[in-house]
């Protein structure tokens, strides 16, 4: 099942020649429907929601499965399925209520002490592991925990590292840090740390950086946006779970709580139907004629945003199968299907983003022609002559004057007799 991710190569001409990547829209609501687990814990979330996002329900619904079953579950290749969930969306959608429904569901079945809502460092991660080593780490205000990893010093790096190393030791052996006294660190059997963020779109946006791109974190990442859906009600919080939402929660926590506790790994291997089979293998063809269309295009940023397509959707096929029948799950193509569309659109979602900030693409080369035109005209220029100069749409001139000043390229723009100017920074 081929797909496509359309892009403009640097310097295209057309109407889309200011931007690499076009924006995808709204997530389709088809996304969010699956069944069995995620789709029940889903609709209880928006029913019992003052105000109500299926987005942000469905988000929390597929962090909470994906948490319940990191260390009981696999396919035949090996896929865990520990997820780093990011939800972007503006104040008041509700983003609380899912995080409580997790917490809640965790407590209702003895699997509370899983939960944590923030880290202040790498090393508290690891300790974290150690005493419990599935873990899911529920954080409002997502920016100022990736802002944590932003830098030069060492504790950036440290902790940058650890959540990039972890994300990929769920089928391995993690060692822990050295400790003092000790001869060498702890090992983790299969750490599973599942992240589950939510935020505000500008704060989390306008601070990425190119490195973040380019190191990995940001790739590892499912990023969604939440639309507000300006729905409110008159929720009855305490509601009771629906029975089949605990029995299947119950039964999963059982098998977690019995491999953290005996330090034996019994995984379930979930198998695939040979439609399924096929159905991956043209997705890794078609996300390895990707990934070769971006570097030929010289695109190291955009690809390093798609290079872990595949793994994304083995995870997700895999919840999937779980989530519609807990019990005896099988990999179908419906699944792969459903991982596929949803890893493609959240894709294009990222790159038409990252590209804002990567410095690359057709959006980098209409940075440096801003910068090219302010040098020239003595490193200032109002915003009427700057605008027809580069000749982009207003929208794109918005996002190119953030970005120069969370670059700190330009300074903050001021008036000058009237006219909305810009300048260079130490002009």
């Amino acid at each position: 099942m081929p797909f496509e991710i359309p892009f403009s190569a640097p310097g295209s001409k057309g109407p889309n020649k200011n931007q690499s990547f076009a924006d995808p829209g709204p997530m389709p609501d088809a996304l969010t429907r699956v069944p069995g687990f995620i789709g029940e814990l889903t609709d209880w979330t928006i029913s019992t929601s003052p105000s109500p996002n299926r987005v942000l329900a469905f988000a929390g619904a597929l962090a909470m499965l994906a948490h319940l079953t990191g260390r009981s579950h696999t396919d035949l290749h090996g896929t865990h399925t520990n997820l780093y969930l990011v939800v972007l969306g503006e104040s008041g959608i509700g983003k609380d209520s899912p995080r409580k429904t997790n917490s809640r569901l965790a407590q209702r079945v003895g699997f509370s002490q899983s939960i944590a809502e923030a880290f202040a460092s790498g090393e508290a991660i690891e300790d974290a592991l150690v005493k419990c080593p599935s873990m899911l780490f529920q954080a409002d205000e997502v920016a100022s925990f990736f802002g944590k990893m932003r830098g030069t010093n060492t504790a950036a790096k440290s902790m940058s590292e650890r959540i990039r190393r972890l994300f990929t030791s769920s089928g391995s052996t993690y060692v822990v840090r050295a400790k003092a006294g000790l001869l060498g660190g702890q090992q983790i059997i299969f750490p599973q740390l599942t992240m589950f963020g939510t935020g505000v779109p500008d704060e989390f946006l306008a601070a990425l950086t190119p490195h973040e791109i380019r190191d990995g974190l940001f790739g590892r990442c499912l990023i969604l946006r939440a639309e507000d859906e300006y729905v409110s009600q008159s929720a009855e919080a305490y509601t009771a779970f629906p029975e089949s939402v605990v029995k299947t929660a119950e039964l999963l926590a059982a098998r977690e709580k019995a491999s953290i506790e005996s330090g034996v790994m019994a995984m379930k291997c979930v198998p695939e139907t040979p439609e399924a089979v096929e159905a991956l293998e043209q997705v890794k063809t078609a996300s390895m004629s990707l990934r070769k269309a971006l570097s030929d295009a010289k695109m190291p940023m955009a690809r390093a945003t798609v290079v872990r397509m595949n793994e994304k959707i083995a995870k997700l096929a895999l919840l999937w199968a779980i989530s519609e029948n807990a019990e005896n799950p099988q990999i179908t193509r419906a699944a792969v299907e459903w991982a596929t569309a949803l890893t493609v659109y959240v894709t294009r979602w990222m790159l038409f983003e990252s590209q804002f900030h990567s410095g690359e693409g057709n959006f980098g080369l209409l940075r440096d022609r801003a910068v090219a035109s302010l040098a020239r005209n003595g490193g200032s220029m109002d915003r009427r002559t700057l605008l027809r100069n580069l000749g982009c749409d207003i929208t794109t001139f918005k996002r190119l004057v953030t970005t120069l000043v969370v670059s700190e390229i330009i300074d903050e723009p001021s008036y000058v007799e009237g006219k909305l100017v810009y300048s260079l920074r130490n002009n």
